[in-house]
């Protein structure tokens, strides 16, 4: 049969449980310092573990118990308001002033002791307390678990279920001191339960900022280092494995690039590149898909458009970029844009074929003259057979 849990056993390790969480915190923040909120995760729990050092002492100063057990509530109540700053912060990966307004609870609390005259019935304080931790602590677990619709990653669930049930188990502490004879789960059961959460909430912590930077290489890996645009990579993964009836494949090159190259220099290029691809971004739709496919090249996926649709919109994106002039050692330059479109008019056809028309659609463009928009039509290329005899290796 198993013994009874020892309260001051259970009480010391529920202390430095605390403790413990806080050193991994600051030592999370020590190897991330890029991540908001840690050490204010660190502060709160070493506040919340200074409250139940002042309560010890206070039993051993009897003469100061209710003074030390008073400034062990007020300091543990702050500690829990400073956790859940560090939790909106860690969060959001953002600072707002506003947050601190939450210290004024800690603040009415105590006060409240203070004036009621219950600051010396320890029934009352620690109902107080554990009251005040239970709301921060599902305040924090549904701010982890809201943020999820804006940074989805999988610990977030986790980590918000485990704030919740600790706030639960505080509440349970609340039932267990009111209603001794009828409550379910002993306080101090629960104290013990606790300790195995604050663990859990330091490894749930490390693994949010563990995915976070894993997201953030991920990221990283998917963009263009020149343009900042998506890489070809990217692209190609964002591709169906077969293109729907509708599917539109736009090829797009900057007309005579070499020439600024040559004229201007390497460097003159990269600004005219990495201007051009930013201004095709910045006009896609938020279901389109846009990279940059190599050189001067870029590649657009319009999903479900059709021709007439994707012809309208492609062309005067086309128009508009190409008006744009890019002043160059004090010389205005224009870089205008040859591109080539293709529609899947088939139930099915695959990404590669489409983009292989894509790409033959833009030779045209340029042996037309460049600065156009072409459409890849089959039976005009069938007729013209020197035009596919120069589709380049679109991979």
């Amino acid at each position: 049969m198993l013994q009874p849990l020892d309260l001051s056993t259970v009480l010391l390790l529920h202390k430095m449980s605390f403790f413990v969480a806080a050193l991994c915190f600051l030592y999370v923040r020590s190897q991330s310092r890029e991540s908001v909120g840690l050490g204010f995760l660190a502060i709160g729990f070493f506040l919340v573990g200074v409250t139940s050092a002042l309560v010890s002492m206070s039993k051993v100063f009897v003469d100061y118990q209710n003074t030390l057990a008073l400034m062990g509530n007020f300091a543990g109540l702050v500690g829990y308001s400073i956790f859940w700053i560090g939790v909106c912060r860690i969060s959001t990966q953002q600072r707002r002033r506003r947050e601190w307004l939450i210290l004024v609870l800690p603040v009415v609390s105590t006060g409240m002791l203070l004036v009621t005259g219950l600051c010396e019935n320890s029934v009352a304080r620690t109902t107080v307390f554990q009251s005040v931790a239970a709301v921060l602590l599902l305040a924090s677990a549904s701010t982890i678990f809201k943020d999820r619709l804006i940074e989805p990653l999988p610990v977030r669930k986790p980590l918000a279920a485990t704030m919740a049930f600790t706030a639960f188990l505080s509440a349970l502490v609340v039932g267990g001191v009111l209603f001794p004879d009828v409550t379910f789960v002993a306080p101090r059961n629960a104290f013990f339960v606790s300790i195995v959460c604050h663990f859990a909430i330091a490894v749930f912590v490390l693994g949010l900022v563990t995915g976070r930077a894993e997201e953030g290489l991920r990221r990283l890996a998917d963009l263009d280092v020149l343009t900042g645009v998506p890489n070809r990579r990217s692209f190609s993964s964002r591709l169906p494995a077969l293109m729907r009836q509708g599917d539109v494949i736009v090829m797009i090159d900057i007309d005579h690039f070499k020439r600024i190259n040559d004229g201007f220099g390497h460097l003159a290029g990269d600004e005219v590149l990495i201007r051009v691809a930013q201004e095709l971004s910045a006009r896609i739709r938020p279901n389109d898909s846009f990279a940059r496919f190599g050189g001067e090249e870029f590649i657009l996926f319009l999903p479900a458009t059709g021709e007439s649709d994707a012809f309208t919109l492609v062309d005067s994106v086309r128009q508009l970029v190409g008006s744009i002039k890019h002043i160059i050692d004090d010389q205005k330059v224009a870089a205008t844009l040859s591109m080539g479109l293709a529609v899947c008019e088939e139930k099915n056809c695959t990404p590669h074929a489409l983009i292989k028309m894509a790409d033959t659609a833009l030779y045209a463009s340029k042996a037309s003259g460049r600065d156009r928009l072409t459409v890849y039509r089959a039976k005009d290329f069938e007729k013209d057979s020197s035009l596919s005899d120069h589709v380049r290796n679109a991979g």
